[in-house]
């Protein structure tokens, strides 16, 4: 019982103290709302002694109270019902009227705005607030304004008549027809509605039938009433004046146009695309704000051809192949690294093959002389060596304006025992001649330099700057950069049958993919919406533009494989093609250039080139990507056409035997004719062989490898037939060789392991001095490198395999060896 008790007493005492908190805490609130409510009067009454700026502080010092800082947010259409909220409202509302008496309007505005968010049932403070937008001009929030009194209270007759003058103003006439009707059937004498309806119907008469029945609940007398010329022209003077206000305030400055950032050196192609193409990643990488793509670059600094008096007189039309410098060599003036190459004049893209065997004749009789003579110029005596040694220490020793060049084949020769030695014969001479009468002989055939100048070479310079300069002066009127870019690709893809200069084509490739990142895409030639000849333009552009693009590619495909036994070329591309391959508009396009191979009326002239040329991609990019039967058939479709009736006639009217088309700025597949395609479909079935190949290789299957690789190797030398065989040689022929060699090695088979690579080195050695392109060259080069790694692994495992091999072989062995050697040393 007393424990009981006791509990009860306990309880008693803890209630009594929960009411005398509850107590405290509501005289605390009841204090606030009285401090504020006192603050508030006090505020008001200086702002009726017209003490605006002590009223204004202890406004912001009742804003500062606990009361109103921690008032609970309202619903704005349900009033307000806490005091707090009405003194926050209050006191929102004589802030913006002390700051509008001193044509504050901005602030005025801010406090409207608040006062409004707390309690938007108030149809004067809507009223205030289009009344003050009015006065700073934003109409869009007038409308609004006077729109909300409208809706708290329709008959709001000044929300009303302003709402009409803003509508006008912003020639919402449909709006405004619809608020003249509410107006005038309250009052059908109202003359603002009556001027303004007469004044719609007058700027647009089909309103007029629009809105008849709209105005079928007013008074007949709206259509007789009069309003005297005077009261009409003042009130549509004051929303035309309210017009020009906020066209004025919509006006920008004019800011002056864009300049290029890399300003032109010479009148060149390849110098007019860097310099667009510098621009637009100026414009892209720029800090915010960012000018617009679409203005304007003024050329106008390039009306005059005469101003850049600096162009080179003697450019050279091809890469020129240059020796890096001695240090002995006095240096040479140096030349500009903007130095332009001009472009050859556009010739026929279509040749016939009798006319190029006949200049190759003539070139190679020429350089046959040559490269006798040179022959006999550089074979010296064993016992010349000291005397070439005196000499040259005497020149060391003496102030000399050129260094005598060393032949490293000649020195290493001396190296080797007599019986290791080549026999000294014309024809092993010409079989096994060294790497530098080779390269000069390429040389010759393809002159560069002034060499290459011909006497029309100022008339090749000249066209070339006046072409860019009329470009220039075509497109002083642009829609910025993206529309230059696009006319320089058009331009500049009509010059694609023609040798360009060095480093153009990484330009025009760099232009278009970011020129056709903002490409909604190109025109459909189906539907004609735009003029044929800029149909044509695009198609001819893009082809390009993807032909240049698809040999970068292969180029990418050649280089990437060369290292390791790899798969076909044509399967499955690798990564080394690019996370994005092939990109997110080639396959768009491609289909596109397809429907306007199909429209032959788009192409008066040179359909059957644009056509070839569309499937003679299609079918190397399927290739690429492994689809072997869509792209045999597309080789198929580049025959008929090359042997079709058109292509018939065109021969015949040109008196040609062979159609040829020259595509003279791809690395690779750079010539369109029967005779290539069937090369083409060749190499794919060789590409189908090597896969297997390849696939026997990865199974383990080695010996299967070796049985069916072996016999392609030539062991007994190479004739003079057999070596210009070899120009000709697959591109699948390395991984062949390669995978050879890695399943001798597997099998540890390495007496036969190193004949046959020794056969193969001396394959690659040949291919390697007879390539004159660079992809071809360096996979053949990194293939011996190859092959020698594998020659090493073979003697270090079993030192017999060399004692076993015959002289002639172990003969070649050495002569590749000092070839390789001598090509790395030049």
């Amino acid at each position: 019982m007393i424990r009981i008790a006791a509990l009860n007493a306990s309880s008693t005492v803890e209630g009594e103290h929960e009411e005398t908190f509850k107590g405290h805490k509501t005289q605390t609130k009841e204090a606030q709302e009285a401090e504020a409510f006192a603050l508030y009067h006090k505020a008001l009454d200086l702002q009726k002694l017209d003490r605006y700026d002590e009223s204004s502080q202890a406004y912001h010092q009742l804003l500062d109270t606990r009361l109103l800082q921690e008032v609970p947010l309202s619903e704005e259409r349900k009033g307000l019902k806490h005091p707090g909220l009405m003194l926050k409202y209050s006191t929102f509302k004589n802030l913006a009227q002390l700051a509008a008496k001193r044509d504050d309007l901005e602030t005025a505005m801010e406090y409207n705005l608040e006062a409004v968010m707390l309690d938007s049932t108030d149809v004067n403070l809507w009223y205030k607030i289009g009344c003050l937008a009015l006065r700073l001009v934003r109409i869009p929030l007038a409308r609004h304004a006077f729109e909300e009194g409208l809706q708290c209270n329709p008959d709001h007759w000044p929300c009303l008549d302003n709402l009409v003058t803003v509508l006008y103003t912003i020639c919402d006439y449909s709006t405004c027809l619809y608020f003249i009707c509410k107006a005038l059937e309250r009052d059908c004498r109202y003359s603002k509605g009556l001027v303004l309806k007469e004044k719609i119907f007058e700027e647009q008469p089909s309103l007029r039938k629009d809105s008849f029945r709209m105005f079928l609940k007013c008074d007949l007398s709206i259509h007789d009433v009069d309003v005297c010329e005077e009261e009409a022209n003042r009130i549509v003077e004051e929303a035309l004046e309210l017009r020009r206000k906020r066209r004025a305030l919509s006006v920008k400055e004019e800011e002056p146009d864009l300049k290029l950032t890399q300003p032109l050196p010479f009148f060149t192609w390849k110098c007019l695309g860097e310099s667009l193409l510098a621009m637009y990643r100026h414009l892209t990488t720029c800090e915010p704000p960012r000018p617009s793509l679409g203005k304007r670059i003024d050329l106008t600094d390039y009306k005059d051809v005469t101003q850049l008096d600096h162009v080179p007189q003697n450019p050279p039309l091809t890469d020129k192949v240059t020796d890096p410098p001695s240090t002995s060599t006095p240096s040479a003036p140096a030349v500009p690294a903007t130095e332009p190459t001009p472009t050859i004049s556009t010739t026929n893209p279509v040749v016939s093959s009798q006319t190029i065997n006949d200049s190759t004749s003539v070139q190679d009789q020429s350089n046959g002389d040559k490269i006798k003579k040179g022959v006999k110029r550089r074979r010296i005596t064993e016992d010349a060596g000291e005397t070439a040694k005196r000499r040259s220490a005497r020149v060391r020793n003496t102030k000399c304006k050129k260094e005598e060049r060393i032949d490293f084949q000649e020195l290493l020769i001396k190296f080797l025992p007599s019986r290791l030695r080549k026999p000294d014969s014309e024809e092993e001479e010409d079989s096994f001649g060294n790497y530098e009468m080779q390269s000069n002989s390429k040389t010759e055939n393809f002159p560069t330099g002034d060499q290459a100048m011909s006497f029309d070479s100022t008339t090749f310079m000249e066209s070339e700057k006046q072409d860019v300069h009329q470009f220039l002066l075509d497109n002083l009127e642009n829609g910025g950069i993206l529309e230059l870019m696009m006319r320089y690709l058009k331009v500049i893809a009509q010059k694609f049958l023609v040798k360009w200069p060095p480093a153009l084509t990484d330009v025009v490739l760099n232009i278009y993919t970011s020129w056709r990142k903002h490409s909604s895409g190109l025109p459909n030639p189906l539907l004609r919406d735009c003029k044929n000849q800029h149909i044509r333009d695009m198609m001819v552009m893009s082809l390009t533009c993807m032909e240049l693009q698809l040999d970068q590619w292969l180029l990418a495909k050649v280089k990437t494989g060369a290292v390791s036994p790899r798969k076909c070329p044509a399967g499955i591309p690798d990564e080394n093609l690019g996370p994005d391959f092939p990109g997110a508009h080639f396959l768009e396009d491609q289909m596109m250039m397809g429907f306007a191979a199909s429209q032959r009326d788009l192409f008066p002239d040179g359909w059957l080139n644009y056509v070839v040329r569309v499937y003679w991609l299609k079918a190397r990019f399927l290739a690429l990507q492994g689809e072997m039967e869509q792209a045999l058939e597309n080789f198929d479709i580049c025959t008929d056409l090359l042997q079709s009736s058109e292509a018939k006639a065109y021969k015949g009217k040109e008196n040609e035997d062979v159609i040829v088309i020259k595509l003279p700025n791809l690395q690779l597949d750079s010539t369109v004719s029967v005779e290539e395609i069937e090369n083409s479909l060749k190499s794919l079935e060789r590409c189908q062989s090597l896969e297997e190949i390849q696939r026997l290789h990865d199974m383990g299957d080695y010996s299967s490898v070796v049985r069916l690789v072996c016999p392609t190797l030539c062991s007994s030398g190479y004739n003079r037939n057999k070596h210009l065989d070899l120009i000709n040689s697959p591109p699948e022929r390395p991984t062949q060789l390669l995978l050879m060699q890695d399943s001798l090695l597997k099998l540890s088979d390495f007496k036969q392991c190193f004949q046959c690579s020794e056969v193969a080195l001396n394959e690659a050695v040949q291919q390697m001095m007879n390539s004159t392109s660079g992809a071809p060259k360096e996979e053949w080069v990194a293939t011996a490198a190859q092959l020698l790694t594998g020659i090493d692994l073979s003697l270090s495992s079993d030192s017999c395999a060399l004692q076993e091999s015959t002289v002639a072989h172990l003969v070649r062995l050495c002569s590749n060896l000092i070839q390789v050697t001598a090509n790395y040393a030049h």
